[in-house]
């Protein structure tokens, strides 16, 4: 509970608002006695369907660091740790085809040794180094005596995901060389203690790793706003439930989703999805901006979205099914489909940044591939733009389609080389790629050829 002084804030703000609401034939409040911008219903539930971003200066990036003797180093032993994986792949994979088949039962599996001297290593269950020795003489592969096969290291995670699926408690698992890695992402007493209330035992190959941040309560559903630290007090009386996620995400799809979150009847909801009601992301807070927008985050998050707009995230939009955070919410709002967001990012302001970040990329990529100027490389991305713009691709149904921008075309990598002979006279293939002396690319992407043509 927040305390006295916090419940008598929440009753002073419901008491002013019912008061303003009362005096108000369309039971709307005036702008000036809100706790944040809003239309609030009879009972003092909100309403936001739509909101302006918030104010943003996209910033550009500052251009890359000279690379450091240490990043050379790194790609060095990249290049060195390639090549020798490069030259045994044909061998290693015929030989573990063989030992598949003819030693089936004792060889397991087989792994790149990229320390120090280079090798494979192939593992057996029983006397590893005198059976490769049976099959192959290469000094640089090696065999060894293993205690698991791979069939038990793999019921050791599966038995980790079917005993403590519906707890939620495990991150991720990962099978190793002879270990099972279990990313838990909860404290190891509440673990601990799970384990002895489940009265089983642990695999042996299983190690626990509990340093998975944040850890978290195994109970934490989503409660009423009135009781939620991650709602402001002024704000608690006029929504139901603001429902995050009990644990932190894990892997997510790469890819960028967007959803419009509004607030109808003082609950979330997505209005592009349906209606759906939202879930919101583990550790998300509520905030009023200094223009008295309800908003994701705080006044000092980067790129933060209010209520009402259009947010992005990186992954898909799922639907959610765990009882433990659906009911509360259904319990709140009622029944309906509830959808999980990853982020609350503002899309327009990350939509502002990433133009900006591709335009300052693409300029740095003129300069440092081409040889232009800097005010060469700005005219020459402006006639660009101009020249997508003019050429925009149509879809079947006569509808024009967004213009490739000029920084999509810069991006785009020029086609591989693969001999001397095909690079143009005065430049020298280097890494598939024909370079002048200095280090500049040819030959010039046709549009950049023409550019030059009429910029003359």
């Amino acid at each position: 509970m927040r305390g006295a002084a916090a419940n008598l804030a929440i009753l002073s703000a419901s008491a002013g608002l019912a008061a303003c609401t009362a005096n108000s034939p369309d039971g709307n409040v005036s702008e000036a006695s809100q706790p944040f911008r809003a239309e609030f219903n009879a009972d003092g539930l909100a309403m936001i369907l739509s909101a302006p971003p918030a104010a943003f200066d996209p910033v550009e990036a500052p251009p890359s660091v000279p690379r450091t003797a240490e990043q050379d180093a790194a790609d060095a032993e990249f290049l060195r740790v390639a090549n020798y994986q490069n030259s045994v792949m044909d061998e290693v994979q015929a030989l573990a085809e063989r030992l598949r088949r003819d030693d089936r039962g004792n060889f397991q599996t087989l792994h790149y040794d990229n320390e120090g001297e280079l090798g494979v290593v192939f593992e057996f269950l029983r006397d590893g180094p005198a059976t490769l020795r049976k099959y192959s003489r290469n000094p640089t592969f090696r065999g060894e005596t293993v205690r698991w096969s791979q069939q038990e290291l793999k019921a050791a995670a599966d038995f980790m995901w079917e005993t403590f699926r519906d707890d939620r408690v495990i991150q991720s698992t990962g099978v190793a060389t002879q270990v099972v890695t279990a990313q838990i992402s909860v404290s190891e007493d509440e673990f601990r203690d799970l384990v002895r209330r489940k009265g089983v035992t642990l695999p042996e190959p299983v190690e626990l790793v509990f340093h998975a941040a944040p850890v978290v309560p195994i109970s934490n559903p989503p409660r009423a706003a009135d009781r939620d630290e991650a709602v402001p007090v002024a704000v608690a009386p006029h929504i139901r439930i603001f429902p995050r996620h009990d644990r932190p995400a894990g892997a997510r799809n790469a890819i960028n989703s967007q959803v419009k979150v509004v607030l109808r009847d003082g609950c979330f909801r997505a209005a592009d999805r349906e209606d759906a009601l939202v879930l919101f992301p583990f550790g998300a807070r509520l905030f009023v901006d200094n223009a008295n927008y309800l908003a994701f985050g705080s006044a000092e998050s980067p790129r933060y979205a209010r209520v009402g707009e259009m947010v992005t995230f990186m992954g898909s939009v799922a639907e959610v099914g765990i009882p433990e955070l659906v009911e509360p919410i259904h319990a709140a709002c009622g029944p309906g489909k509830v959808i999980k967001v990853e982020g609350l990012e503002s899309a327009n302001a990350y939509a502002r940044q990433q133009a900006l970040t591709d335009y300052a990329n693409a300029l740095r990529r003129l300069q440092s591939s081409y040889g232009l100027g800097e005010a060469q490389a700005r005219r020459a991305m402006a006639w660009l733009d101009r020249r997508q713009a003019a050429n925009r691709q149509m879809t079947d149904d006569g509808i024009a389609l967004p213009p490739i921008s000029a920084a999509m075309m810069i991006d785009i990598p020029p086609r591989p080389v693969m001999a001397q002979s095909e690079c143009p006279s005065g430049t020298k293939l280097v890494g598939a790629l024909c370079r002048t002396p200095e280090g500049y690319l040819r030959p010039l992407p046709e549009w950049l050829t023409e550019f030059l043509e009429q910029d003359e």
